[in-house]
């Protein structure tokens, strides 16, 4: 229930002492640089904190082997610079690290080999300097992220007079803590437009979404859209959002029943010919008698995106969309996105990732402190300020 019992409960399995439990623990605290999440409810934390203590439960325990999968899906570049000092110290002390990751920019100057899998089966074997070595259209080709995503151009084209939504006396805290964890008394933005927000984890991203889309049932203020004004009830029914963990929100038997259960009904075979469409442009059309929990993280992120297309909903909220995914995918997410922009969808984008950020966003929004910094257009400016954000959290 809290970080800390989190943190030392592989050791306790393990019937280590109390001494070398409280060892281990000041010792990957340390190491992890994680002072300030200890004795932390889990149920508090963003993803980004909680995906930082399940790397710190496995450090406790000592393994002469470590297996990451996507261990930076959910991390801003602060926290990754965290976790690659990490493995950079698993390194030291000689333990065999293996990763699947889709994003190299932090991995590959440290990794000794690198296997390109493809259909179940390793294609080729790189040293780090073959793979360093090949173009971006070659990365492109294979469907792997760019090694040095932060200087990517802005292709998002914002529109020149959009019509304003308007957020209102925006308050929410956890009743335990007492804090406001969303305090934003003010603010106008774009309606129609592909939305970024930035910030560092546990900053108030999440939160704020889950206010802005009706969740939260305490949650205080009102949005103003179309001339109509929204409490926190009545925007659940014109909102979508998914979440950071889309386990969360599959329910159904199988694909094309999840993409269903999002439509209105009134017509099967329109809506079932309109599930496939959707379903074919997130390249799933062939999974959709499968469960959904029985496909990878990446293809029930894809599911769940395709959920909010099929809702129709006027406001959407992604967090972290594309966690997990390879490039292609993140093209198709992208273009998909694109398409809700042209139709009038109003979307906020919560994300860590500059490949998408530069490939779609028109509008870019920093919470830090629970608050909003900054929020403008994707224009010169916009782009400068994202990539001082960056370089920033890089340098931190």
């Amino acid at each position: 229930m809290d970080t800390t019992s989190e943190i030392v409960f592989g050791c306790e399995n393990m019937a280590l002492s109390v001494p070398e439990m409280q060892k281990r623990l000041a010792e990957t605290t340390r190491s992890l640089k994680l002072e300030k999440l200890l004795n932390r409810s889990l149920f508090s934390l963003s993803g980004g904190e909680k995906q930082k203590i399940a790397c710190a439960s496995a450090d406790a325990i000592h393994p002469d082997i470590f297996v990451l999968d996507e261990p930076s899906s959910n991390l801003d570049t602060v926290s990754i610079k965290d976790l690659t000092s990490v493995i950079r110290h698993w390194q030291s002390e000689k333990k065999t690290i293996i990763v699947a990751e889709h994003r190299l920019y932090f991995l590959v100057p440290y990794a000794d080999r690198i296997l390109y899998m493809k259909h179940g089966s390793i294609a080729q074997e790189y040293t780090r300097l073959e793979f360093q070595s090949l173009s971006s259209d070659e990365l492109q080709y294979m469907g792997l992220r760019a090694l040095d995503p932060f200087t990517l151009p802005s292709e998002g084209l914002p529109k020149t007079d959009a019509p304003k939504l308007h957020i209102k006396g925006f308050q929410y805290s956890y009743e335990k803590y007492g804090t406001l964890n969303v305090d934003i008394p003010d603010l106008t933005l774009p309606q129609g437009e592909i939305i970024g927000i930035i910030g560092n984890n546990g900053a108030g991203k999440s939160t704020f979404a889950r206010c802005l889309c009706g969740l939260d049932k305490k949650a205080k203020g009102l949005l103003e859209i179309d001339g109509s004004s929204y409490n926190s009830k009545q925007r659940r029914h014109i909102s979508y959002m998914v979440m950071q963990d889309v386990n969360h929100q599959l329910f159904t038997e199988d694909v094309l029943d999840e993409m269903l259960l999002s439509m209105d009904g009134e017509d099967e075979t329109t809506d079932t010919a309109q599930a496939k469409e959707i379903l074919n442009s997130l390249d799933l059309l062939d999974k959709a008698k499968l469960h959904p929990m029985s496909l990878s993280g990446g293809e029930k992120q894809r599911v769940a995106i395709g959920s909010a297309i099929a809702s129709d909903k006027k406001v959407m909220i992604f967090d972290e969309p594309t966690s997990g995914l390879d490039y292609r995918h993140m093209l198709e997410v992208s273009d998909n996105l694109n398409r809700l922009k042209e139709m009038g969808k109003s979307l906020f984008l919560i994300t860590h990732d500059p490949e998408l950020i530069y490939k779609c966003c028109t509008y870019l929004m920093f919470i830090q402190g629970n608050k909003v910094i900054w929020h403008r257009q994707m224009d010169k400016e916009a782009v400068k300020s994202l990539k001082e954000f960056f370089s920033q959290e890089q340098c931190e």
